[in-house]
């Protein structure tokens, strides 16, 4: 296996022991609309971390334009998903639910002034350094054209470290997700959401950064 490999696995590793206990968190039917919004949000950027993870770990490098191009939907559904968890007024969340649309403001320091996100701005952080990168990647922008050219032949060629680096990233967003989802949990089973957020705590010791950094070219 390759190093890039190696790292995938492990990140899957720890998206499987993350998953596993977000699972048993429970929405009842009568969740109001944005917790359940931003609960679908959460777990969809979930699933795009793990949908990294295994194009990386059965392909390493030849699958990392897919993983790339899919760092931009994971982490902006991360932050919309946390943002109606945390901030949406009940006319933005029925106006989301009729048009498919979200405010055009700075979604990232209207969550990082709730807590806990206003001790750690991680969407700041992430947003600051890594945003413009994100979007060329997604949109087929020099970024993504740049690991495309950089070899003999046709096909990605991301350098490894930088691959490396994302992994690291990808596994810090979706564990913090994670947290987020039984953070909105607690708000109507307090009990059961405190309890996995204890487990989740114990199993990765401290909560990833979801500002691990990411490189391009």
């Amino acid at each position: 296996m390759t190093p890039i490999q190696v790292k995938a696995n492990q990140v899957l590793h720890s998206l499987n022991t993350a998953g596993a206990l977000a699972s048993r968190l429970q929405m009842p039917a009568a969740t109001p609309d944005r917790f359940r919004i931003a609960w679908a949000l959460l777990r969809a950027s979930f699933d795009d971390a793990c949908a990294i993870a295994y194009l990386l770990q059965g392909h390493g490098v030849e699958m990392a334009g897919p993983a790339f191009t899919l760092l931009r939907p994971m982490n902006e559904k991360f932050k919309r998903g946390t943002w109606f968890g945390f901030c949406a007024s009940d006319a933005e969340v029925q106006a989301f639910i009729a048009t498919d649309g979200v405010p055009r403001r700075n979604l990232a320091a209207e969550i990082e002034a709730h807590p806990p996100f206003d001790q750690f701005p991680i969407f700041t952080r992430l947003y600051d350094n890594a945003w413009e990168r994100f979007n060329s990647f997604t949109h087929g922008g020099g970024q993504l054209v740049g690991a495309y050219t950089m070899g003999d032949g046709i096909g990605a060629a991301f350098p490894e470290q930088d691959t490396i680096n994302m992994l690291a990233h990808v596994e810090g967003a979706a564990v913090t997700a994670a947290h987020v989802m039984c953070m909105i949990c607690g708000e109507f089973e307090p009990k059961l959401a405190t309890q996995v957020l204890d487990e989740l705590v114990a199993a990765f010791h401290r909560q990833p950064s979801p500002a691990a950094p990411v490189q391009g070219q």
